[in-house]
């Protein structure tokens, strides 16, 4: 075949555990904002904010993906060893 398909089950599991570890890492992180009475302050309280969310989302997604990756492998293992059962019922060597 010209374009095999090459899956490697354990090394979406993997991908998924990197990626699991990438998204609790950006809702780790914490600021602080600033006490300051200066006008620059509330600017910086509105982008920690604003950055705040969008690690929010961008871990939300990562996190789905890596399920996505989960579910994946899961079912590439099932319908690989269903492939080899059924080819081991069939043929004789």
């Amino acid at each position: 075949m010209a374009n095999e398909l090459h899956v490697d089950a354990a090394g979406l599991r993997s991908a998924a555990n990197s990626s699991t570890a990438v998204a609790a890492g950006l809702t780790s992180t914490a600021t602080s904002n600033p006490t300051s009475s200066q006008p620059s302050a509330a600017g910086v309280a509105a982008m920690n904010a604003a950055l705040t969310s969008a690690q929010s989302r961008q871990s939300q997604r990562i996190t789905g993906q890596a399920g996505d990756l989960t579910t994946g492998s899961g079912r590439y293992d099932t319908t690989d060893s269903d492939g080899r059962d059924a080819i081991s019922g069939t043929v004789s060597v």
